[in-house]
């Protein structure tokens, strides 16, 4: 259903952006339109404007499309194709088809004259020797010629193969099971990751060596290890499916508010781990962190009062806020009666910070917002439309704040 816009629209010299104008296929589907209005025909492919009570061509179309010197016309009237016409060219400064003569593998240049036509085409045959070298070269060893009906052989070398594929490419790969004599020394800052377990000695001998996990199980065993930040709103990362990882002494400091296994948390508030695979609240430890008083900037402990309007009640731990204010001191309504422009709302708000909405009191069209111009005061609002409807407008008022 359109919006209904009953009084003209202001743009103050803003773009209307990816507008599109009113389609018909015809000017009889348009009907009958005022000074000015413009719609699209589909039929004509034209944009069409009302004046001097009919529906025009807006600029106007072309009428007569002539072919001139050298072209010629082959189309229809509403589809005109013009073509060069190679036929009839009378002039002395090109030809129309250049003659040469004799074979070529591939053209040099091409020659113009000043109105864009090919003067003259030179040609020059392509040949491939019939012999041919190019040298080999590689890290070591010695430098190599390959010749004319030489084979030039890709070998592999430690952990390496090769394979000749069959659309004239060789493939060299790295075995998947390698053995390395010497030392392996990754350089880079980015991560490197392993699919499989990597297997170290059990027991590390320098301070910059990786650790076992035997190692680190004995030297963690009964020791808080602080995992990092909680989530509890979110349960991230998850502390309450079962079966998880968690470890005795894994320590949580909560990040987020929220409940975990029934209990309230808040930010700072401390998670201890007391079993491996915790399952439920009596497996924690939590040291609670927010126990001073609450007040407009410190979070505590505290609770709600009922003020104006507002009722408050509590179950298990939890307060309930609700508005008990209607709201209908700060409401109104009125309309502009059908047959009418204008219509005002009084109030007694003694504010325009008020809330405008229009719509047509018509139950065949499901009652559609329609817009007015809306004029405030402190004590009333005014909504007017430039032509009187056969419907009663319903004006609604709200305040705000």
């Amino acid at each position: 259903m359109a919006i209904n816009y009953l009084n003209s629209i202001n743009l103050n010299q803003n773009e209307l952006i990816k507008g599109r104008i009113e389609n018909q296929a015809s000017d009889a589907l348009a009907g009958t339109g005022v000074e000015g209005q413009l719609y699209y025909n589909t039929t004509e492919d034209v944009l069409k404007v009302w004046a001097d009570g009919a529906w025009v061509e807006v600029g106007g179309g072309v009428i007569t499309l002539t072919a001139g010197t050298y072209l010629t016309d082959i189309g229809t009237a509403e589809d005109p194709i013009i073509n060069h016409d190679n036929t009839s060219r009378t002039d002395t400064t090109s030809t129309d088809t250049p003659a040469y003569g004799g074979t070529f593998d591939a053209v040099t240049s091409v020659s113009t004259n000043a109105t864009g036509h090919v003067t003259a085409i030179d040609v020059s045959t392509v040949t491939i020797p019939s012999a041919y070298t190019f040298d080999v070269t590689a890290d070591s060893g010695t430098n190599q010629t390959i010749s004319s009906g030489d084979t030039l052989d890709i070998a592999g070398g430690t952990n390496i193969t090769t394979e000749v594929g069959a659309t004239d490419t060789v493939t060299v790969n790295l075995d998947d099971s390698i053995t390395l004599a010497g030392e392996l020394t990754v350089d880079g800052t980015g991560q490197s990751s392993f699919a499989g377990q990597v297997t170290i000695p059990q027991v590390p001998s320098a301070d910059t060596d990786a650790a076992s996990k035997h190692y680190v199980d004995q030297a963690v065993t009964g020791a808080l290890s602080y995992q990092g930040g909680y989530n509890a709103s979110t349960n991230v990362p998850d502390l309450t499916t079962s079966p998880n990882s968690i470890k005795k002494g894994f320590t949580y400091t909560v990040t987020a508010s929220g409940t975990f296994f029934g209990e309230n948390l808040e930010v700072g508030d401390v998670l201890i781990a007391e079993i491996d695979n915790p399952t439920d609240l009596n497996a924690w430890t939590t040291v609670q962190n927010n126990v001073d008083l609450a007040d407009l900037t410190t979070v505590g402990i505290g609770n709600v009062n009922a003020g104006t309007g507002i009722s408050v009640t509590y179950s298990s731990g939890t307060a309930t806020v609700a508005n008990t204010d209607t709201n209908s001191s700060n409401t109104g309504s009125g309309q502009i009666t059908a047959g009418q422009t204008s219509g005002t709302v009084n109030h007694s708000f003694s504010t325009t910070n008020v809330i405008v909405q229009t719509y047509l009191n018509n139950e065949t069209e499901n009652y559609p917002t329609v817009f007015c111009d809306i004029t405030r005061s402190t004590s009333s609002v005014t909504a007017t439309v430039a032509s009187a409807q056969t419907d009663d407008i319903i004006i609604l008022v709200q305040k705000i704040g």
